[in-house]
């Protein structure tokens, strides 16, 4: 089952996450806005359109809009929160970008494809720490250039999103469970 979730397109995920979206009709649009661990969104899952309708896949085009706390920009890796060896070495060779604003769009919506039109898709960060001297311009540039921090901040929004709707989900059926043990110890005294 996990392997599964790991090969299924984003839309699919949130489709199993979000019962809303289940039953999503060909020129409807939904929006979600999710407070997350790294940061806060909304996502925009867009219509299908009138050639896609007959297709029976579930590919709708997403927008993300929001914010993402920070990253930790390194040779090595881009993430949300640095790594071990990382905080060991003081944070030497990273870029950390701190308020990053956050439009990304996903035409397709399997979380692979991000559009390139007319430079769509953006992150700005308000402030760069750059612990990695000149290397760390070159990393921040070179990163932005190829793309790779646009696509990895968007893996890191996707993962960001599906954890917080699955404890949300985890922590309504916690509750539900409470209520229904006190509810039990009542009607027993």
């Amino acid at each position: 089952m996990k392997r599964r979730r790991e090969n299924a397109s984003f839309i699919e995920q949130l489709k199993r996450t979000v019962r809303s979206l289940r039953d999503m009709k060909p020129g409807e649009v939904h929006v979600l806005s999710i407070n997350a661990n790294y940061g806060h969104y909304q996502i925009v899952i867009g219509a299908k359109g009138v050639s896609d309708a007959q297709d029976s896949s579930e590919m709708r085009p997403i927008e993300i809009n929001g914010e993402i706390h920070h990253l930790f920009v390194s040779p090595r890796a881009i993430r949300a929160m640095p790594s071990r060896q990382q905080v060991m070495e003081n944070l030497k060779n990273t870029v950390i970008m701190n308020g990053l604003t956050v439009h990304l769009r996903d035409p397709l919506g399997d979380g692979h494809h991000l559009s390139d039109e007319n430079g769509s898709n953006g992150l700005h960060a308000r402030e760069y720490i750059n612990l990695a001297g000149t290397k760390g311009d070159e990393l921040i540039e070179r990163a932005e250039h190829s793309g790779s921090l646009s696509m990895a901040a968007y893996r890191l929004i996707q993962e960001d999103i599906l954890h917080a709707i699955r404890e949300r989900k985890r922590k309504k059926t916690l509750s539900a469970e409470k209520g229904k043990m006190k509810q039990k110890a009542v009607a027993r005294s």
